[in-house]
């Protein structure tokens, strides 16, 4: 009655698309925390650490990508989304720290929703750092990443975004607001 064949293929099928994505999850969280800590360690203006946490995620991320990319429903997985998210900020805000250009990620495909939310959260990253240089007086990269948090929303606001991306969008909004904030604070105390 059954054809026992064809069910064996759509349970083992289903059964490797399990297994597969257990390992994309475990792996995903560890790129993820290693990207948290590259950040992290440039807030602190530990570069060495910072390159060498995002070399780490690097690896992990481009081993998932050469295993699991191909499928798309295993790309899609929320966990491996999440993880190349942070990468992708890490990056980000590592290319702002070190006066590069602030663009794309080579070692592996990152999504367009990725990059926009990885775009909107590197404005806070920006912002911490301001608050940190302004409590050490290095008033010229307080202004320069004033001027580069403008740009992102700038270049943010040239689309219309619903969902997810929408929370970012208006996170990155208020991330503007408060370095305007902390430039008319300097403003106020070098009068």
């Amino acid at each position: 009655m059954m054809n026992k064949k064809f069910w064996q293929a759509v349970f083992k099928k289903q059964g490797d698309f399990d297994v597969a994505r257990r390992k994309i999850i475990g792996e995903s969280a560890i790129a993820q925390h290693l990207a948290k800590q590259a950040i992290f360690a440039l807030q602190r203006d530990k570069k060495k650490e910072a390159l060498e946490k995002l070399a780490e995620s690097t690896q992990m991320l481009v081993s998932l990508d050469k295993r699991f990319g191909k499928d798309f429903r295993l790309r899609m997985e929320g966990a491996w989304k999440a993880a190349v998210e942070e990468y992708t900020e890490a990056k980000l805000f590592s290319d702002f720290y070190n006066n590069k250009t602030i663009g794309e990620v080579k070692e592996f495909n990152v999504e367009a929703d990725e990059f926009i939310g990885a775009l909107s959260d590197v404005s806070g990253e920006i912002v911490r750092s301001m608050v940190i240089w302004t409590t050490k007086k290095e008033i010229e990269k307080v202004k320069k990443s004033a001027e580069a948090i403008n740009e992102i929303i700038h270049e943010l606001m040239q689309y219309n975004y619903g969902g997810y991306l929408r929370t970012k969008f208006d996170q990155a909004k208020k991330n503007l607001n408060k370095a305007e904030e902390i430039l008319y604070d300097l403003s106020i105390r070098n009068k």
